[in-house]
């Protein structure tokens, strides 16, 4: 059989958004480095942070590509999916591994609907779900779960929601029935009184054990965690276009804009903390192909609206329990530096304006050919609309 990682495994952007992330390539100039070609049995991913931020489990380590390890004991509730031994078997499970996943109640685990929509019957019975394991090739340790069925949200007309069109994935969600329960902690899905978890500013976390520079196309053999912030919706439609869909998606990325989740991480859960624990407010779904961290990323938007509202009714009608949790305290989302556009403005003008905002004028490089008056910014690393840190130096490019 054809390997599923390999049927699934482009990163989801096509070419709708793919156009538009190429002209910004071009428009960046100099800035990124040309990234190989989506790599080849890997997942699809999306941008992540680039500060720890304290967990009430601990300290969440940061970022998956640019990033340090972290463990399962922080995020228990994050599951990997690997090709079974059946299809597979001379591989080790890392080679077997293509997606991430949460567990929501002991025998479901919840997932994006790209990794699993393209598989049969068959293969989707042989999945694997590892859960408890911080090492995805230590064997010795979790647990692993078949999969008895998978469940994507369907219309009126008994048709798969799942779509994806430039490349872009809508209702991107899959419940995977399991055929063995498992005894790691199981996290719920924020309700309607906790919508503060999923606003813009808001931090929030991803863990995956995706690659960690598309240039060497490995995934990670530990579980990494990703601390990211919440951005405003115009943000992805800026870069996605028509594509983005607010009600069912998320728009994130790196507070420094500096890190990013890459393929294999798809799937994987976005997290809040919410009255002393995490609640569920995305899964990883699509992003920039080449894992740029200063393009925002898309999440599929579970924390509210149709997803929210068809996981719970299926998780109830599967396994007879409610995900979605209710009544948690959310503390007051932390002061960011929204950068501002700076394009065309002099040095002294961007200055006074960052200043304003709370960033600082960083380094400053020469852009040739901008077509702008000399002097004038041409654009900055991290977009207009981004949350960034408190006194984040803020690079741009100035036209000579």
């Amino acid at each position: 059989m054809v390997g599923i990682a390999q049927q699934a495994g482009v990163r989801s952007v096509g070419l709708g958004c793919g156009i538009v992330m190429l002209g910004f390539a071009f428009t960046l100039g100099g800035l990124i480095a040309p990234a190989p070609a989506s790599p080849p049995g890997q997942l699809a991913a999306s941008p992540s942070g680039d500060q720890g931020v304290s967990a009430p489990s601990g300290t969440a380590t940061t970022s998956v590509v640019n990033g340090r390890p972290t463990s399962i004991s922080e995020w228990p509730w994050q599951v990997a999916l690997l090709e079974g031994e059946r299809s597979r078997p001379r591989a080790n499970p890392r080679a077997r591994f293509f997606c991430g996943g949460s567990l929501i109640a002991p025998d479901l685990v919840l997932t994006a609907a790209h990794c699993v929509a393209p598989q049969n019957r068959r293969q989707v019975r042989r999945i694997e779900v590892v859960s408890g394991r911080t090492f995805i090739n230590r064997e010795s340790t979790g647990a692993v779960s078949a999969v008895k069925r998978a469940i994507l949200p369907v219309d009126s007309q008994g048709r798969r929601r799942f779509r994806e069109p430039g490349g872009v994935p809508r209702w991107d969600v899959a419940l995977l029935e399991l055929r063995a329960p498992l005894a790691s902690a199981t996290i719920r899905i924020s309700g309607p009184n906790e919508s503060e978890a999923s606003k813009p500013g808001r931090p929030v976390f991803s863990t995956g054990w995706g690659v960690t520079a598309p240039r060497n196309r490995k995934t990670s053999n530990r579980l990494r965690a990703a601390s990211q912030v919440m951005l405003p919706n115009r943000l992805c439609r800026s870069t996605t276009g028509r594509f983005y869909q607010g009600l069912t998606m998320n728009c994130l990325g790196g507070p420094g804009a500096n890190s990013s989740t890459c393929f294999g991480d798809s799937g994987g859960p976005l997290v809040a903390a919410v009255g002393g624990e995490f609640r569920l407010v995305g899964l990883t779904s699509n992003g920039d192909p080449y894992c740029r961290p200063e393009l925002p990323s898309v999440d599929a938007r579970i924390s509210e609206g149709p997803l929210r509202r068809w996981i719970r009714t299926k998780a109830l009608a599967v396994s007879g329990t409610d995900v979605v949790g209710h009544g948690g305290s959310i503390a007051p989302a932390p002061q960011w530096c929204r950068v501002p556009n700076l394009r065309n403005l002099t040095l002294p003008r961007a200055r006074r304006l960052l200043g304003s905002r709370g960033c600082r004028l960083g380094r400053t490089h020469p852009h040739y050919f901008s077509g702008l008056r000399r002097g004038r910014i041409s654009f900055s690393r991290i977009l207009a609309g981004w949350y960034a840190p408190p006194n984040a130096r803020i690079s741009v490019w100035v036209a000579r």
